[in-house]
């Protein structure tokens, strides 16, 4: 018997030696782990095999390799057989009526068979052809699978009643306005349309532009500077501009009123993320305070106690995880006096914008600000959202530009927006 022991990093690479050196037949007699270097304490470990192998053992000699049948057993489930010289053609063509090209390479010809060869051959095509023939009848019999009506969310419905015939409810549905509100809008609008003598296309439009900016709650907040510090927080889920808005209104500011701003970032998941925010305040010479717990937010808000403006970038946190928000509003806890004012994203389908704001809403969200307006061929879904949760809107965003890209609506710019007049679009 041979005894051998071997030493490897880990046991697979172990039994791969022992295989690779004794061959598959090898016993392990036993295994345990070492360490190399000094007195065995600080080296890596090792696994240490000890294998053995009768020293009699021979490679294996692989069977012989039974010859080849000469004839198939007749069943259409059989591989396909050896081509041979026959005197009928069983060509694609001859068999479906059509042509396919020839998946393999053409093959030398073999000596003419028995006539019970051909004969097998001739019963399996037989069985190819009723069983296609059989499949045939059966899809043809077959019922048709019935339709199904396509799912449509609710907003994107077209109205079956009150008001389902109702010109200026087509009309409003046509910029994003979801039927609901556009019916709330054209019941607002019915009575001086149906009172007006030659209304033209402007005047519904005007007519309309007011109605909606009635339905609209907006707050502005840097028309002055600040008579008392105010402490504003941006939260909302990944990817909607928390950063570059904050850096907008800090730059607004700055260049309107001059006054003295501290920013404070929590946002220590993202890669870079306190980078950026520093780069900003090296920029607008702000200072910069980096928060990793509840406790240290708390210390960096009493260091800012003289300034005006505190603003608080957050990391963005997914809507479907709620241990995430929980974590964020131990941070932003309602004592601490900070405004929470929620990024969406108006490129954002609706439904999931309303999933967002019911995950955010364990923290008391002050107001909405919607992003990358720019994007987007219609902003009905402002006023459907605001509709729906009646939360002022802040600020809107309509770019990256910083400060440029930020606008401070009325309720009558955005329902200007709504009904496509971007020509309103002003900055600041």
């Amino acid at each position: 018997m041979q005894v051998k022991v071997f030493e490897a990093k880990d046991m697979a690479t172990g039994l791969k030696m022992v295989k690779e050196a004794l061959g598959p037949d090898a016993l392990i007699l036993s295994t345990r782990t070492i360490r190399s270097g000094a007195m065995g304490m600080i080296g890596k470990p090792m696994m240490e095999i000890t294998a053995a192998v009768d020293s009699s053992w021979q490679e294996p000699v692989p069977p012989p390799v039974p010859p080849r049948p000469q004839v198939r057993r007749s069943s259409w489930r059989s591989q396909p057989p050896e081509p041979v010289e026959r005197d009928f053609d069983l060509s694609y063509d001859n068999l479906w009526g059509k042509s396919a090209p020839d998946p393999t390479p053409p093959r030398p010809s073999l000596r003419r068979e028995a006539v019970t060869g051909d004969q097998n051959i001739q019963n399996e095509l037989a069985e190819l052809r009723n069983l296609v023939k059989g499949l045939s009848n059966r899809i043809s019999g077959m019922e048709p699978a019935p339709m199904r009506m396509p799912v449509i969310e609710h907003e994107y419905q077209r109205p079956v009643a009150n008001g389902s015939n109702d010109p200026v409810t087509a009309y409003l549905t046509g910029f994003g306005i979801n039927q609901e509100t556009a019916q709330v809008v054209a019941r607002f609008t019915r009575d001086t349309i149906e009172q007006a003598q030659n209304l033209d296309s402007d005047g519904l439009t005007a007519l309309l532009k007011t109605a909606i900016a009635r339905l609209f709650t907006t707050e502005k907040l840097l028309e002055g500077r600040m008579p008392k510090q105010r402490r504003i927080a941006m939260i909302g889920p990944t990817g909607v501009g928390k950063t570059t808005t904050l850096a907008k209104i800090a730059a607004h500011y700055l260049s309107r009123f001059g006054g003295r701003i501290g920013l404070i970032t929590i946002d220590t998941y993202r890669i870079a993320a306190v980078e950026q925010i520093k780069v900003y305040g090296e920029i607008m010479r702000l200072p910069v305070e980096v928060v990793i717990d509840p406790r240290e937010l708390e210390q960096a808000l009493d260091k800012f106690r003289d300034v005006d403006l505190v603003l608080i970038d957050t990391a963005g946190r997914s809507p479907k995880s709620g241990l995430d928000i929980q974590e964020l509003a131990a941070f932003l806890k309602p004592q601490l006096g900070i405004e929470n004012h929620l990024l969406l994203s108006a490129t954002t389908r609706e439904r999931e914008i309303e999933e967002t704001i019911r995950r955010f809403s364990i923290l008391p969200i002050s107001n909405f600000i919607f992003s990358k307006i720019d994007e987007c061929d219609q902003l009905g879904v402002l006023l459907n959202i605001h509709y729906k949760n009646d939360t002022p809107i802040s600020f809107l965003t309509n770019g990256q530009r910083v400060p440029e890209d930020l606008l401070m609506p009325s309720p009558a710019d955005i329902a200007g927006l709504i009904l496509n007049d971007h020509r309103n679009l002003n900055h600041g």
